[in-house]
């Protein structure tokens, strides 16, 4: 009966290190984020060109029909399928691009505001957003781009010298991983004395379309969108999070834990009655 007992507990200390609990969700009070729209998902090469498949929204020039319900297992094995499916993967959606200029602005009398922008090379640009940190140096025309994007917010900053200071600093901008592109110009000064007026700095003419530093600490949700109106692609607010957390194995440790404390006593005491009888039976 006491060898029962102690299987018994075993087996459930084994079915608890096995067997994952409910998984914990994050976000809202109902314990959801909300899901990722499947339709957000698309195969892809590894260099993330959107491969045409019948099952999925996107193609491969990034254009979306919300009509289409996207089943992400049809999508899955229509991309295992691909003739080159050994390197084809499913995925979120991450076409995106944010792109500008870099200008170093010089006290200039003749210049409008008394402040000239000049484009700099070879100055650290800064994408930073949900878990994510990536970095690209001005070219020689102060050209910069972020390429494969998802969705979510994109905070956009310089990483300057000691006597350079940004002037339009923490520029965020929400993507929403389609084949759009974002510009957004950014600019910095040398030395202890800023420009008087920001929004008198004029950028250098058939440079970008933009004629002036889109000002600091300023969350941008529609794109700014190369040869477009500035109010076209307006995007919802929300990055590409949801699902479940990974399960938390705290609890079902913890139980495991005291029913082994439990049971190897147990197992010991019943060793030494074992013992102790055969000793008497001898």
């Amino acid at each position: 009966m006491f060898v029962k007992y102690i299987i018994v507990l075993l087996s459930c200390a084994f079915l608890l290190a096995v067997v994952p609990l409910t998984p914990a969700s994050a976000g809202d009070p109902d314990k959801t984020v909300g899901g990722i729209n499947p339709n957000h998902y698309v195969c892809v090469t590894p260099d993330h060109v959107v491969i045409n498949l019948d099952s999925d929204a996107v193609d491969s020039s990034g254009n979306f029909d919300p009509d289409i319900e996207v089943d992400l297992e049809e999508l899955e094995d229509d991309c295992d399928r691909f003739k080159d499916s050994q390197d084809a993967r499913v995925e979120l959606l991450r076409q995106s691009r944010l792109e500008g200029f870099v200008f170093e602005f010089h006290p200039a009398p003749n210049a409008p505001g008394g402040w000239q922008g000049v484009a700099s090379s070879d100055v650290l640009v800064v994408a930073s957003g949900p878990g994510f940190e990536i970095f690209w140096g001005s070219e020689k025309d102060g050209f910069y781009y972020f390429d494969y994007l998802g969705a979510g917010p994109v905070t956009l900053n310089l990483r300057l010298p000691p006597d350079a200071h940004p002037i339009n600093p923490n520029i965020t901008v929400v993507t929403d991983g389609f084949a759009r592109v974002v510009t957004v110009p950014l600019g910095f000064y040398r030395g202890d004395t800023p420009p008087d007026d920001v929004e008198a700095l004029r950028l250098p003419a058939g440079v970008t379309r933009f004629s002036t530093l889109p000002p600091a600490d300023t969350i941008y949700e529609d794109f700014l969108v190369s040869g477009d109106d500035p109010d076209t692609g307006i995007v919802s607010g929300m990055p590409n999070v949801g699902g479940i957390l990974p399960s938390d194995q705290s609890v079902s440790t913890i139980v495991l834990a005291v029913i082994m404390l439990a049971v190897l006593p147990a197992a010991g005491i019943l060793k030494l009655r074992q013992r102790r009888s055969n000793e008497i039976e001898r």
